[in-house]
């Protein structure tokens, strides 16, 4: 620095660069405010939406989903489609196929309607749907698809009077929900809705219920934190954002349906039918958390990509059930019972699949193969490692080995999955035997050197623990959660 320039002047010269540099951030904060995509989400009668966007994309084609989880046709909810230009003039839009949009000038601004009162059953809570003073709003399939430096969204509410608005989202201070990923947010829209919260190991866990049931949102907010817990000690993976449970009953004729749920993001989107046939309500509840919260680690805490189904929905299963077991939701017969109940299920449809197939066919096929065989796979693989390593290693350790070698990555599931399971030298060839070999499982020979009996002569299977165990079996048993 010259010396003629005296201390004052050097002070002046960094007050400047300072004043400089917050400008420029100013303007950089700005303008990335500006280019969150302004959304306005209005109900109006009849469960029918308004959705209103303000776009800086300058869009001429707009792609609504159409398809998921089964439910067909969704782009045909969309209604009332207009756009406006740069300048402020209505431009035409082209509808070129079901929730397909397309226009021959850029447009800064675009309205529709979406009908929401068409409720099935077999669709939720998958979908979007608004009956009588309530409803779930799934922003995948309310909103077009956006390029991938737009996904950031303002989202607004218009909402009738005395109405309510949650979300696993905080509301900030302007009254708008910044959302980073529209395809994993879910909101709970309604009238007198109620909210109670709980933090479990530092992290915020609300539910948000809707209507009258048997027992209390106090009970069932400890039940979904014992679970909350014991998954936090199973990954040992702290989850990054607020998890929520929306807790809402059937808004169609029920039949035979008792519960249904869906984890999307950091939300449990949970239908049950208040009037079922249900001795013990928050046992229940405690079964259907177990799998349901597990699903906010696995698969929606990981970055892992491709269809990987047969573990992050049949091995939840499995380890879902051991869940409910250690927190004496259930007895040991009873895990045998279900056990036994699903393999009744798999026996019932042909199956000539790997898992990874039918993991990429789990929608189109009407088998739940992945679910069945999944679970049932896992229930193996778990005895597999036990037994090898006199029950030292489970399957529930490899949960915390996951996301310690692959939590960050962003790999393919099938590989990261097998390439973690088959790590032990007694598990090398599991994958190849049960996996990726379409062979159909056969249970009866294979449990018997675990220590089980499994009938299925009559009218349904029957899996007990044999009378004449032999030491080692014992321990395995007793390792696994059986008493005599």
């Amino acid at each position: 620095m010259p010396h003629n320039v005296n201390q004052l002047q050097i002070v002046g010269l960094k007050l400047f660069v300072l004043t400089a540099v917050l400008h420029a951030f100013g303007s950089i904060v700005g303008s990335a405010q500006t280019q969150l995509q302004q959304v306005k989400i209005s109900v109006l009668p009849q469960s029918v939406i308004q959705v209103e966007i303000d776009s800086p994309n300058n869009s001429r084609t707009w792609s609504f989903l159409n398809a998921y989880a089964g439910a067909l046709g969704l782009g045909d909810r969309i209604q009332k489609f207009q756009a406006v230009g740069i300048s402020g003039q209505t431009i035409e839009v082209r509808k070129i196929a079901s929730g397909e949009y397309q226009a021959d000038q850029a447009a800064k601004r675009i309205t529709y309607l979406v009908n929401l009162s068409d409720v099935s059953t077999k669709n939720l809570p998958h979908i979007s749907w608004i009956a009588n003073d309530h409803g779930f709003l799934m922003l995948a399939d309310l909103l077009p698809e956006f390029p991938q430096d737009g996904r950031r969204l303002a989202i607004r509410f218009d909402l009738p009077l005395q109405w309510l608005t949650y979300s696993a989202t905080k509301l900030e201070t302007d009254g708008s929900y910044i959302v980073d990923d529209a395809d994993v947010e879910v909101f709970f829209i309604g009238r007198d809705l109620r909210r109670r919260s709980a933090v479990v190991r530092g992290l915020e866990l609300q539910l948000v219920s809707f209507g009258d049931w048997t027992f209390s949102e106090k009970d069932a907010l400890k039940s979904a934190s014992k679970v909350l817990e014991k998954y936090f000690q199973l990954t040992n993976f702290k989850l990054t954002k607020q998890a929520s449970v929306f807790l809402a009953p059937l808004p169609a004729s029920p039949g035979s349906t008792q519960w249904k749920a869906e984890t999307r993001g950091s939300t449990v989107a949970l239908v049950m039918n208040p009037r079922a046939d249900i001795k013990n309500w928050l046992g229940q509840l405690g079964v259907i958390f177990t799998h349901e919260v597990l699903h906010l680690w696995v698969p929606n805490s990981l970055r892992l990509k491709g269809n990987y189904d047969w573990f992050f929905e049949g091995f939840t299963l499995y380890v879902a059930l051991q869940t409910a077991l250690s927190l004496k939701l259930i007895r040991f017969q009873e895990f045998l019972d279900t056990l036994a109940r699903v393999y009744d299920s798999y026996l019932s449809y042909d199956d000539n699949q790997t898992l990874i197939e039918a993991s990429e066919s789990r929608w189109t096929r009407l088998s739940p193969i992945v679910y069945d065989r999944g679970m049932l796979v896992a229930f193996l693989y778990d005895l597999t490692l036990r037994k090898a390593t006199n029950s030292r290693e489970r399957l529930l350790d490899q949960y915390r080995l996951l996301f310690d070698r692959f939590g960050a990555e962003s790999g393919d599931g099938n590989d990261v999955i097998i390439k973690l399971l088959t790590s032990s030298a007694a598990t090398r060839e599991f994958s190849k035997s049960y996996v990726e070999s379409r062979n159909r499982l056969q249970l009866e020979s294979i449990l018997a050197s675990f220590g089980f009996e499994l009938s299925t002569g009559g009218t349904r299977s029957q899996l007990r623990v044999r009378s004449d165990l032999t030491g080692e079996q014992n321990a395995l048993l007793k390792s696994l959660g059986y008493r005599k």
